[in-house]
Order: structure tokens, then sequence, then C-alpha cells
């Protein structure tokens, strides 16, 4: 006796009902899998603080704290449920500038499962001597705020804050700041005749040529100065950390400090 074939109804059925438990595993998975980055990526408006100058004027920062009391929260206390060791600290000289790094390994441990995390890189860094204009300023707390800053980068992939660099209210500074320097370069492209009264945000092609050919025509420390002074209060954006401007003068002052290198 044949097999009766089972109503197109009920072979329907069984096709929906292996769709959505196929889905419904597919989402505990995912679940699962954003358990802490869901814990921790909103931010709440009491700390988050809008940077209000310089080139990331227009996004936010985060109060370092509230991501401290935020991973406490979902891990407990630092040195039970989550700790860091700092890997590395180390100095740069940029020119007469000098830059502080640091690189730390972020520890968890899984509320559940009592399980230590391998470790989470994080690197940061910071200035320790800038130029400016009235002379050098020194950051006492410079250190410390390379330190910060690495340890926000290794919490980042935790999600602790996510919701500031992705999504449509985005406007964390951690990406924005390169997407900035993006956007001066296209503006500097489509606008090469900026005025003076956008000097402080980015250069003209020609302000950049003759900052440059007067940088290298310095031949003492004295001169040096003179000359990245100048170009710092006519075009502030000139002096960044990156430009042609500024590899020229870490070029041209260690050719002066160090004559026999030529």
């Amino acid at each position: 006796m044949a097999k009766e074939k089972q109503p197109k109804v009920e072979q329907d059925q069984e096709v929906n009902d292996a769709q959505m438990k196929t889905e419904a595993e597919a989402k505990a998975i995912i679940e699962n899998n954003l358990r802490f980055y869901s814990q921790g990526c909103e931010v709440p408006a009491d700390a988050l603080k809008p940077i209000r100058a310089g080139r990331l004027k227009g996004m936010s920062d985060v109060n370092p704290m509230w991501r401290m009391k935020r991973m406490t929260e979902i891990f407990g206390p630092i040195g039970f449920g989550w700790k860091y060791e700092i890997v590395k600290q180390w100095t740069e000289t940029y020119g007469n500038e000098v830059k502080c790094f640091c690189v730390v390994n972020l520890f968890v441990r899984d509320p559940e499962t009592k399980e230590w995390s391998e470790p989470i890189p994080g690197s940061g860094g910071s200035a320790i001597v800038s130029m400016e204009s009235k002379g050098a300023y020194v950051n006492d707390e410079g250190y410390k705020m390379a330190l910060t800053d690495a340890l926000s980068i290794a919490m980042k992939p935790l999600g602790i804050g996510g919701n500031i660099w992705y999504g449509p209210k985005a406007s964390g500074h951690n990406e924005s700041k390169y997407e900035a320097s993006t956007r001066e370069d296209a503006n500097q492209n489509q606008h090469p005749q900026q005025s003076q009264g956008t000097s402080a945000m980015a250069f003209t092609g020609a302000q950049l040529n003759q900052a440059i050919q007067e940088m290298n025509a310095t031949t003492t420390e004295a001169e040096f100065q003179a000359c990245w002074q100048k170009w710092a209060q006519i075009s502030p954006a000139l002096t960044s950390n990156g430009t042609d401007f500024y590899k020229a003068a870490c070029a041209k002052i260690n050719s002066i400090k160090n004559p026999s290198a030529k």
C-alpha cells in the first residue's frame, strides 16, 4: 500500500517551523555574542562632553570615569572582574615636541562562566611637550592621558560607549578625528584659495610651499623657532602632526642638532 502524501499545508507548516527554529537559534547566538556590547554601548548624556574648539570641534568626548563605572557594573570591581596591565610606555621626539605613548592589555572575567578573557590590546598617546605661539608647553599629565586613551581603545571592542562611534547619532572623537582630517584635505582641494579667516582650520597650497621653503632655509635653532612660531600664528593647521610642513620641520631640526648626520 502506497504511503499517503502529506498535505501541502502540513508541509508548509513544517518548513516554517524549521525556518523559525533556525532564526531563533541564530538570534540567540547573536544576543549571546553581544551580551557585553549591548550592556555598555549606550552613553548617558551626563557622560558626554561636547568638544567646542580645535580640530575636533562639534564632536563628543566620553568621561573616562563613566567607562570605569560601566566596566565595574558589567564585570565587577577592578582587580576581581576586570583588570589591565601596562605593556609599554615610551616617548618620541618630533622636532621640539615630545609625545608619549602607552600600550595596555585589558582582561575581563565573564560573570556567568567566571572565565578570564584573553588580553584585549589598546594603544593611546598624548603630548608632553607641545610648541605653541608663546613657546613650549609642558603637560605633566601626558602619561596619564596616554594611559586613559589606551584603556578607552581596549574597551571599545567590548562595546563600551559604542553608540557614540556607530549609529545615526554617532559623534565620537576616536574615528572622527581621522575623518575630520580627510575632510580638511578634501576642502583644501575643493577650495584652494582659503581666506585668512579660515587659516586656523586649513591652509592653501601656496602657504604650504612657502612655509616649507622658509623652514628649509633655516640654519640655526633660533631661525627654526622663529619660522615655526610665524606659521603657527598664520595657519595653525600647518603645524599639525603629519602635515608636509611638520615633516619638513622635524627633518630640519634634526639636521640642525645633528649636522654630522646629513
